[in-house]
């Protein structure tokens, strides 16, 4: 199903085109983010809180769509529609590099890891914690891009400075605040969304490996090469870098071969 929503072919393509101007999934996101909060003015908050994430809602009172849905419960303030800004901006950077096939895996990591840490939380004792909005995923982005263009500058104001700068000053402020207000459960879903986003970037970039697991059956047997197979490639290592570039044991075979003749 996910080839067959976003083939390979197409992956670096946009998915269309306004006014000459290509529109990424970036700018889809960025906009379904502002039309929720239209959405939220119409409907209000009670109607609205039947699509928020807690752990009571999800597994206690059976609402199981809550974390797909709790993203677009935004209330309408000018945050959000900064965050919407900065989904449309970054995110259309980290999609145009790695293909939109991995923007959306980093996107459902953004999407997931909020609910699975609240939910660890409370398993933990740390209950009364709830997902809503769309900032933690627009967040994420923004580290995403940092990650991916740790130099890239960006201005504000009157000053340019690198993403790196910027995203590290907005997290120690960030946790900062948290740990002035002892809002330990606030400080837990930062690192979990900083941390996602870094790792996924670092990984996809090569700079990250996943652990190897020990292989519980034995490896088959691999088939030895015959004799002459074995003396071709040496013969075509000879031709291509000349005979200095052969080892010392594929000398040997050789000379064996040689004396056999």
């Amino acid at each position: 199903m996910f080839k067959n929503w976003f083939p390979e072919s197409q992956d670096l393509l946009p998915l269309t085109w306004w006014k000459q101007h290509p529109i990424y999934l970036s700018t889809i996101l960025a906009i379904g983010g502002v039309a929720s909060m239209v959405l939220f003015a119409i409907v209000g908050f009670e109607a609205m809180s039947h699509f928020m994430f807690s752990f009571e809602s999800a597994f206690q009172q059976g609402k199981l769509w809550t974390p797909f849905t709790y993203a677009f419960v935004n209330a309408p303030g000018i945050w959000t529609v900064i965050g919407c800004y900065l989904l449309w901006r970054f995110g259309e950077e980290v999609e145009r590099h790695f293909g939109r096939r991995i923007f959306v895996k980093l996107l459902l990591v953004l999407l997931f890891v909020a609910p699975i840490a609240v939910t660890l939380l409370h398993l933990v004792g740390l209950r009364g914690m709830m997902c809503a909005g769309i900032m933690e995923i627009e967040f994420g982005v923004f580290i995403a891009f940092a990650t991916l263009l740790p130099r890239a500058g960006i201005n504000i104001f009157i000053a340019t400075i690198d993403a790196w700068i910027l995203a590290a000053i907005i997290v120690g402020v960030n946790a900062l605040s948290c740990i002035a207000a002892r809002d330990w459960g606030s400080l837990i879903l930062l690192v979990t969304t900083v941390g996602s986003a870094y790792v996924f970037i670092r990984y996809q970039k090569g700079e990250i490996k996943l652990p190897t697991f020990i292989k519980i059956l034995p490896d088959e047997p691999k088939q030895e090469k015959k004799p002459s197979a074995v003396i071709d490639e040496i013969l075509d290592k000879i031709s291509q870098n000349g005979f200095d570039s052969i080892t010392p044991e594929e000398r040997a075979i050789l000379d064996k071969a040689s004396k056999k003749k």
